[in-house]
């Protein structure tokens, strides 16, 4: 081999070398380059609120198009939510939380299997956190407590003082989750209303949805979470307020006020969902971290997703809750009653009503409120219910509308013009059943008359002077007059206070501090004939003397 050739081939070899280590040198570089870059954290978050044990599908008006009008559709169901549940943890593998906000306890699988069949069906169906409603407590903490025998998931009792009773050691102040390396942590904030909205028993809560939150998130941030999620039962004007208030949560993911968030919200650093009801849609939230594992507000994804009958359902969950609804008893007895229930359309509308004075003391008592006025075409059934058993169907065809028990504060002299109404209606739907308050009405005197302007605005034509005594409970057992200027706390439903539906406008237009309690007169009597076993009601009283 010549001594020039062997040159070249170790100039050939040096180059190769140098090229080599020049590629080497680049590749560390490189891999050195992505060691720093910030790794990208990804979590996904589906649920629902208010399921309110709708375990079956069932006919709902919605708009699917959004072209707002609404259509007839078969939507929902357990099954159908497994189902989607399950297509959306396979595409994100690890990387999901499935949560619920609570009110799911509710309807005729509650009554009839005290919270196995709702709890067992929401845990096959890949539930993982849970932060309880109102209604959770509908029947007592015990019967809440025997529930979670059946419950796979973890629940979360942020403000609730649960040391000494039956659900110490049943739920959480808060959870961290590692996702992949992202730590996430949960806790949950409870209606303020809980004390009178429910049975909670010796169960109360520990704060206020404030203190909650701020404390909340001191303790997370503490234990190392990355991001923050409150899980909220509060409504989602107060998902809003608390977003304001408290800095440092990343998602509220909100139930109690039967909202949809059609669009992502988001306030300072906050987004919030909320989770509406009966479970046509399951919401769905995708996020992304930044540097410093924070929450990158630039990339979030909003989905609700129709729970539509082009949805499969999960066999195995369907199984099961066909299991339940065998099983069902003809008529599901929440309690019973020694006296007929006189719903007829007469009685009802014509004069005072025994099964009306019933449902407005209960909400007077429960509410702590001055005066319950509520029409008499809110009462439903239209027929004599006689004594004997108390059933799920039986209460549901009295409150058939399903309206929201309603308070507000009203100045005296508008409770009169209210009055005036209610005593140009007698014998219609618009008669008042009244408690805390009793007033007559003279016939033969002028009736009010009210009309809409050109704008849908309705004005006094006549004032009406058939009221001729009122006199308020003066809390201890005595009657005083009603005084023009004094405020008074009202109770009545949405349909007056929110529709002024037959013509109560006063409620809408003078109303303030109006407090949706999302509480039916369904749900007030089923909860307390099944903790009191009998419901009658008393004799009139005489609280609405008609002069005819």
């Amino acid at each position: 081999m010549s001594t020039r050739h062997t040159r070249r081939k170790r100039v050939s070899v040096n180059r190769t070398r140098f090229v080599l280590s020049v590629l080497l040198v680049l590749v560390v570089l490189l891999l050195s380059s992505c060691s720093r870059a910030p790794k990208s954290y990804e979590l996904t978050i589906v649920g629902t609120a208010d399921l309110q044990g709708m375990l079956e599908a069932s006919w709902m008006k919605v708009d699917l198009d959004g072209d707002g009008k609404s259509e007839e559709r078969d939507m929902g169901g357990i099954a159908r939510i497994a189902s989607l549940i399950d297509e959306i943890r396979s595409e994100r593998c690890e990387r999901i939380a499935v949560v619920s906000v609570g009110d799911d306890l509710m309807n005729r699988y509650f009554h009839t299997y005290k919270g196995e069949a709702i709890f067992r069906l929401m845990s096959m169906a890949g539930y993982d956190t849970y932060a309880f409603g109102n209604h959770e407590f509908d029947k007592g903490p015990e019967v809440l407590a025997a529930a979670l025998a059946y419950a796979e998931f973890d629940c979360l009792c942020t403000d609730l003082a649960v040391e000494g009773t039956v659900l110490e050691g049943s739920c959480d102040p808060w959870i961290i989750r590692d996702y992949d390396g992202l730590k996430v942590g949960f806790f949950s904030i409870m209606t303020e209303g809980f004390p009178y909205v429910t049975s909670g028993n010796d169960v109360k809560l520990n704060g206020t949805n404030l203190e909650t939150a701020h404390r909340a998130v001191r303790e997370l941030r503490a234990n190392g979470a990355n991001l923050v999620v409150a899980l909220t039962h509060v409504g989602l004007s107060r998902d809003m307020e608390i977003a304001r208030e408290v800095p440092g949560i990343d998602i509220i993911f909100g139930g109690h006020s039967h909202d949809y968030t059609e669009k992502l919200v988001r306030i300072g650093g906050t987004l919030i969902v909320n989770g509406g009801e009966k479970g046509p849609y399951l919401v769905r939230l995708d996020v992304s971290t930044g540097p410093g594992k924070r929450l990158d507000l630039s990339t979030p994804r909003f989905e609700l997703i129709p729970v539509t009958d082009d949805v499969a359902e999960a066999e195995d969950v369907a199984e099961v809750l066909a299991g339940y609804m065998e099983s069902f008893p003809e008529a599901i007895v929440l309690g019973r009653t020694d006296v007929p229930w006189d719903l007829s359309k007469d009685t009802i509308r014509g004069g005072e009503s025994a099964v009306a004075n019933l449902v407005n003391d209960h909400l007077r008592g429960k509410f702590g409120v001055d005066i319950v006025m509520n029409n008499a075409g809110a009462f439903r059934g239209k027929r004599v219910y006689p004594a004997g058993p108390v059933t799920d169907s039986m209460l549901h065809e009295i409150d058939e509308f399903g309206n929201y028990a309603y308070s507000l504060g009203l100045e005296g002299h508008y409770v009169l013009e209210v009055l005036e109404r209610s005593a140009a209606l007698v014998g219609g739907g618009g008669f008042l059943h009244v408690s805390g308050l009793r007033y007559t009405i003279d016939l033969s005197r002028t009736a009010q008359v009210i009309s809409q302007d050109a704008e849908g605005r309705w004005i006094v034509e006549t004032p009406g002077e058939r009221v001729t005594v009122v006199e308020v409970a003066d809390g201890s057992g005595g009657w005083a007059p009603l005084y023009p200027d004094c405020t008074y706390r009202i109770m009545s439903n949405s349909f007056m206070v929110k529709h002024e539906g037959d013509g109560y406008f006063w409620l809408k237009r003078y109303g303030f501090d109006q407090d949706n309690t999302y509480s039916t007169f369904y749900s007030i009597l089923a909860e307390i004939v099944s903790s009191t076993g009998v419901l009658n009601p008393g004799e009139p009283d005489g609280r609405v003397a008609i002069i005819r």
